[in-house]
């Protein structure tokens, strides 16, 4: 395992891929990465390096990717929809563990939680 951290390998990949216009050489400069990745032993890092790029280019583009986590299945995005923008990525996920309630979370940092379990768990403190 190297010592470079996934902020820093997510910054060379956002880089890579960024400006690229071509796709079969977005594709190759995406092998290449990954080849290095496991040259370096890094592979365990795949999951942060997506993230931190991921909002990298959110950053650039100026939208945003919005995870709207429930309890259970909901049509409850439709109540929601005034808060996004066009070109937002909108993203439902079922986390039984809120027990009622929903939790927003945007660009995977800001969050609002407006679950049971967390009003719970704020009792306690």
């Amino acid at each position: 395992m190297s010592n470079y951290s996934h902020i820093l390998y997510a910054k060379v990949l956002f880089e890579l891929i960024s400006n690229e216009k071509d796709s079969s050489k977005m594709k190759r400069n995406i092998a290449n990465f990954l080849d290095f990745l496991v040259k370096k032993g890094d592979t365990k890092k795949i999951g942060k390096i997506i993230d931190v790029t991921e909002n990298l280019f959110y950053k650039k583009t100026g939208k945003r990717k919005i995870t709207l986590e429930f309890a259970r299945k909901t049509g409850q995005n439709n109540i929601l929809k005034d808060f996004f923008q066009e070109g937002d990525v909108v993203q439902e996920k079922v986390n039984p563990e809120l027990i009622a309630g929903i939790k927003v979370i945007v660009n995977n940092e800001k969050q609002l939680d407006f679950s049971l379990k967390n009003k719970l768990d704020n009792l306690f403190i």
